[in-house]
This record gives structure tokens, sequence and C-alpha cells, in this order.
């Protein structure tokens, strides 16, 4: 019965607005627009007296109003300018003044759904924090606070029995309730303190869920008010003044490039051609020769698309849906692999990279019969970083200028705080050591294994160029310590087979320690040197196999990726019981289980058995969205945390939702992504090749 009490009250308080209006003088729409200018607002608070008289309710009006008012104005304020701005509060709802009822019409009432997941009522953020009253005690402006009220394991369990989660299940979703708590918002007067605020509220849940055990917080962070909105610094103007002047750069040599120079190539030309944002264009739109390697575009942009949505994804339950239950049930359907699973995609893209990587170096080594060490590692740093540096130059300084809400400063904690500690360590692609959690730009993960496998890869590669017979055994070596790495530390943790479904995976165990670490996702990489040797050794060669054989390889990839990407689902069926042994052999090989297919792919269209699929992959379409894939990979992140943690209601989950946003974002992103490799990445690239190529032999590793 107790816990009927809190909906019955807040019902009940909520219900009082209707009431007391229905016996109120009518207000004119002027009296109540949401004027942002202080004079118009103050204006409105200098009317007579006598409109600050309380309005006649009945008997159990006014004992409704009564608690409405002990529940939602302060009490025992620790400063004397709350206490009589909360006075103020408090007369100018007895008298329905605009501006009080605006700042009780953005505190939370109970919300509907929460046996569904919708524990967030976000209030009116915006609303509250525009109000503003000049009274004899100072102006009052509106304070918008976030509390947090977390039941204790035993009374979340006892909820979700009402959704039909047994004991037994309970130990597997754990993790993705584990910090569930319904956030509770709050208008007040600025003037009144975090503690003010805690202390008044705190004591009000508490008397209401008397013989529950709930916890309740309210951290400094999770009150925002409209001063809040720091302006810019005098290092982030200098930062903004720096890349408008970049792309002022980019303009004018566009222009000089399209009247002045005909040729990119002529000596006086090359430098303003880097800088062109006409000649960047035409790079990437330029068709081209062909190449037995084009399928590699297709598969390379599919898998970012893929990495898009399943980020989307993410972000739907990393932040308030008024469903979030639903995830739980979401994940026993078959359909829920493709994103639970669809992890398998990063390890294409280190196939795809170590065979690009393979198939550079042996063409240098043939061709110039030496490798220029200092170039094969510097290029391949300059490459990348530089377009890397100026996003995370972005995530560490303008990021908190470009939004607001309820939610937006836990969301800094995770977006920006981490680069503006860890950024040397992101720059330096050692972050998945020195500091996994939380990571400067997440996906940048990736980044970091892949530099460190090129800086390792000639350990495999110098071996196969100088002694082949040695080679092929050190590469059997290392792939197989590989495996059994991954095998023994998914052993020793005790790790469920596939990546937990939680709102809070970046903080586990398994993404930190497992997931992103390169000693046990080599696996894949290493595979992708394999095959660019072999794609080197049998190039121009004419491989003839029956139609059988191949309708037989490409029926064994698709069921083998297939298994690998759904294998994943019986993890997560209440029937099944953990098995240590299988969760940590199906860790350690599904992900070259699904490469091996990924392989074979390639290895068709190569060689001329891809058919349809090697046309689609090779199209021009997917060979210029791949010159623009890693602007997107870099960005994309940003624009999702960004529209999440701005948020001003919950989201709400569901597949149809989910893949409309993210195809949405995808739209945005070939945009935004086609601008940035025009004005950043491609004048940073060609600057770097300028500078480190001339006078010396042309290195060719491979583009991400």
């Amino acid at each position: 019965m107790k816990l009927l009490t809190v909906p019955i009250f807040f019902s009940i308080c909520s219900f009082v607005k209707c009431s007391v209006n229905s016996v109120t003088p009518s207000i004119s729409s002027n009296e109540i627009s949401d004027n942002r200018l202080n004079k118009s607002q103050a204006s409105e608070s200098n009317g007579s007296e006598k409109s600050r008289q309380p309005v006649k309710l009945n008997m159990k009006q006014g004992l409704l109003m009564n608690q409405l008012l002990a529940m939602y104005t302060l009490g025992e304020e620790s400063n004397q300018l709350c206490k009589e701005h909360s006075k103020e509060l408090n007369v100018g709802l007895r008298a329905l003044e605009p501006w009080a009822l605006k700042m009780f019409d953005s505190s939370s009432k109970l919300q509907a759904g929460i046996l569904e997941g919708n524990l967030f009522e976000f209030g009116a953020f915006q609303q509250c924090i525009q109000i503003y009253r000049d009274t004899n005690h100072g102006p009052i402006r509106g304070k918008f606070c976030s509390l947090k009220v977390k039941p204790d394991m035993n009374l979340l369990q006892k909820i979700l029995e009402f959704r039909n989660v047994s004991r037994r299940r309970f130990s597997k979703v754990y993790q993705f309730v584990s910090n569930a708590a319904l956030a509770w918002s709050v208008c007040i007067p600025d003037s009144c303190s975090t503690q003010d605020v805690f202390r008044h509220f705190s004591k009000t849940f508490y008397s209401l869920s008397e013989g529950l055990n709930v916890t309740v917080s309210l951290r400094d962070k999770d009150c925002v008010t409209i001063f809040d909105d720091k302006p810019l610094s005098a290092t982030e103007l200098s930062i903004i003044v720096f890349l408008l002047g970049f792309i002022g750069v980019v303009a004018v040599a566009s222009l000089l490039h399209i009247f002045y120079f005909t040729s990119d190539e002529a000596s006086d030309s090359k430098l303003v051609s880097a800088f062109s944002a006409y000649a960047n264009s035409r790079r990437i739109f330029s068709n081209g020769p062909n190449s037995d390697l084009d399928c590699v575009h297709g598969i390379r942009v599919l898998s970012t698309c893929y990495v898009v949505i399943g980020h989307r994804y993410l972000m739907l339950m990393f932040f308030p849906v008024v469903n979030s239950l639903k995830i739980m049930d979401w994940v026993l359907y078959y359909r829920s692999t493709a994103i639970t699973g669809g992890t398998l995609c990063v390890d294409t893209f280190f196939m795809i990279s170590g065979m690009l990587v393979s198939v550079g170096f042996f063409s240098e080594v043939k061709k110039s019969h030496g490798m220029n060490w200092v170039l094969f590692y510097l290029y391949r740093y300059m490459r990348i970083t530089p377009p890397l540096a100026v996003v995370v130059l972005c995530y560490s300084t303008l990021v908190h200028h470009l939004g607001s809400g309820p939610v937006w400063h836990e969301m800094l904690d995770i977006l920006q705080k981490p680069c503006q500690e860890y950024w040397w360590a992101t720059l330096l692609h050692v972050q998945n050591y020195v500091h996994p959690f939380p990571l400067c730009m997440t996906q940048a993960w990736y980044l970091t294994c892949d530099m460190q496998y090129y800086f390792l890869s000639p350990l495999i590669l110098v071996p196969l160029w100088k002694c082949p017979v040695f080679g092929y055994i050190n590469f059997v070596l290392v792939y197989a310590l590989s495996i059994a790495s991954n095998f023994y530390f998914a052993w020793i943790n005790r790790y469920d087979g596939g990546v937990p479904v939680t709102n809070q995976l970046f903080s586990t165990h398994y993404f930190q320690h497992h997931y992103i670490a390169p000693h046990t996702r080599a696996a894949t990489y290493i595979i992708g040197l394999g095959v660019g040797y072999t794609v080197h050794k049998t190039k121009g060669r004419t491989i003839q196999i029956n139609y059988a054989t191949v309708a037989s390889l490409w029926m064994i990839s698709i069921a083998t990726m297939l298994a690998s990407l759904v294998g994943c689902h019986t993890f997560h069926e209440e029937s099944h019981d953990y098995n240590r042994l299988e969760a940590a052999i199906f860790i350690s090989c599904s992900r070259s289980a699904w490469t091996f297919g990924i392989v074979w792919m390639v290895w068709a269209c190569i060689h001329g058995y891809g058919g349809p699929i090697n046309y689609v992959l090779s199209s021009y379409l997917f060979r210029v969205l791949g010159r623009i894939s890693y602007s997107i990979y870099l960005l994309h992140m940003l624009m999702q945390y960004l529209m999440s943690g701005a948020a001003k209601m919950p989201g709400y989950f569901s597949d149809f939702s989910a893949l409309y946003a993210a195809f949405g974002d995808l739209f945005i992103m070939v945009v935004i992504g086609f601008a940035f490799t025009v004005c950043f990445e491609l004048p940073l690239i060609r600057l770097v090749t300028m500078a480190l190529k001339q006078g010396h032999a042309k290195v060719n590793p491979s583009k991400e």
C-alpha cells in the first residue's frame, strides 16, 4: 500500500492546477507569453497589490493547494534571500501569477509508464530557466534541478516482477537496471542552494516512501540556471578564429584554383590545389581507374553505416526513453542480434586495414627492394592524426556551447571532460591502456588499436618478405597467440558471451579491458595481413574454381557470418545456463569466424567470383562515399551525443524509431563528412604528403 501512496499523492497534486484554474479569472495571452526580455517581465510583476490577493478556494481546493505548496515550495532555507523568494513563490502561486505558475508548471508531476521504464521526468527545462520576476527582495530567476531517487535491488526486483521478469532472469538483466533511478525535476528560485533543494525534497521523498528502501541524491551540476551558459573564453575564441581562418584559406585557394590555375600538379599550384575545395571535391568525385580492390570501398562504406546505426541504438539505451524496460524484451528477439552482435563490423575494418597495409607493404618492397621505415611510420601517423586532432580540439573546448538540457551536464562528463584531461592519450594512440574509461571520443578506440597494430605489423610482414617459410610459421603462431589471449582473458574474467546489453556499457570491465584491448582484438587484423600477402602473391594470376565450389564457399561464408552474428542471442535467453568454456570459445572465435566470411567475399570479388555482389560493392557511389567515410566515422557520435544530450523530453525505443533516426544521421553525416573532408581532412593530408614525400619514394599504406 505504501508503494501506491506516491502515485496517488502526486496525481492529486497535479490535479490541483486544473481545479484551481477552474475558479480563476481568465488571463490574457499577453500575460502568459514566454517573453525573454527582462524589462517586459519586470513590468508584468509591477501590477497592483490587488492582483496579488489569493484566489478564493473552497475547503477541498484549499487543502490541496496547501499540500501542493508544501511539496513544491522550499522550507528551512539556509539563507535569507532564498527564504524571501520562497515566500514570494508561495504568494504568487496562491494568487495564480503567471511567473509562479510557470515555475510550478516546469516542475515534475508523476508521469505515466513508470512500470514501462519511464523513469526520467524532464519537466519544462527551457521554461524554467527563462523565468524572471522582479521583487522587493531582488529578481527571482528559475533554477532547474533534477533529483535522483534510486531504489535498492530488492525493490527493483519486485518492480520487475510486474513485468514477469523472474529472479533467474534478473541476474541476466542486472547490469541494465543496476543504476535505474527515478529522476524528478523541480523549478525553484535561483537564490536557493543545491543543499536547500536537496534538504527539502529528500525529506519529502523519504516521508512519502516510508517503508521503501530508496536513496535520494542531487549534485551541484544537476542544478542549472540561465547563468550557467558561460560566454566564450579567450582560448575558445582563438580556436574559432583558427578554424574560420583555415576555412577562409580553403575558400581563397578555391577561387585561385578556379580562376588562375588549370593543372593541379603544376609546381606553382600544388599548394593552392592542396587547400582548394574545388580540387578536393573533384578528387572525391573522380572515377579513377578500376582496381582489383574496388570492392573494399563498398565494404568500408557499409561497415561505416552499420557503425552509425549501431551507435544510434546505443544512444537510445544510454539516454532516457519512456519505455526503457522494453529493451529487456527486445533483446530476446533474434532481430536484436543485428545490433547486439553487430560489433563484428569493427572486425571487418580491422581485416580490411590489415589487408591494405600488407598489400601496400609488399608492393613497395617489390618496387623499391626495401622500405623507408621512418616514412612508413611517420606517414601513417600523420595521415590519421591531424583530422583526429581537429575533432578532439572541438570536443575539448567548444562542445559545451552547443546545447543545454536536463541531462546536458551528464553528457558532457562523458563527451567533453575526458578530452580535456586525456586528449594527449588519444593523439598518441595509447588511451585504451592509459585511460579506458571514459574515453575521449568513444569511437577513437578503434583508431588507437589500428595504429598500434600498424606499428607492430612488420613483426609479421618482414618475415613473410625475407623468409616466407619462417614467415608462415610466425604468422600462424602470432595468430594462435592472439586467439589464446582472447580466450584466456574471457576465461579468467568469466565474461558472458557477446557484448553486454546495458546503458552502462562503457563502464563495464568487459568493455574497458577486453572489447577495446589490442591484445584481445588483434586476430582479425592479423588475418587481414595474411590476406594482403595472398593478394599480392596471386596478383595477375587466374585461379580457376568450378561453380559448385564457388557456390558452396559462398553459402559457407554466409552461414558462418550469420552464426557469428546471431550466436550471442543464446547468452541472453533465460533458459540458458552460463557455461564458462562455451562463453570463452564464442568470444575468442566468433570474430575470426565472421572475418573469414569477409575474407572469402573480398577474395571472390578480386578473382572474378563476386558476380553482382562485386558489381554493387565496386560501384561509383561507394567509391565516393568511401573517400569521406573517415570523416563520417570521426564526427557521427559527436552529433548523436549532442542531439541526445540536448533533448528536452525522453525518446521512445523501437526498431523503427532507431532506424528512422539512424538514417537521418547517415544523411546528415554524408553532408557534414563531405564538408569536413574537403575543408580539413584532404588539405591536411595533402600537406603531410607534400612535406614527407618530397624527394622520397612514394609509400602507399592504406587509407582508413
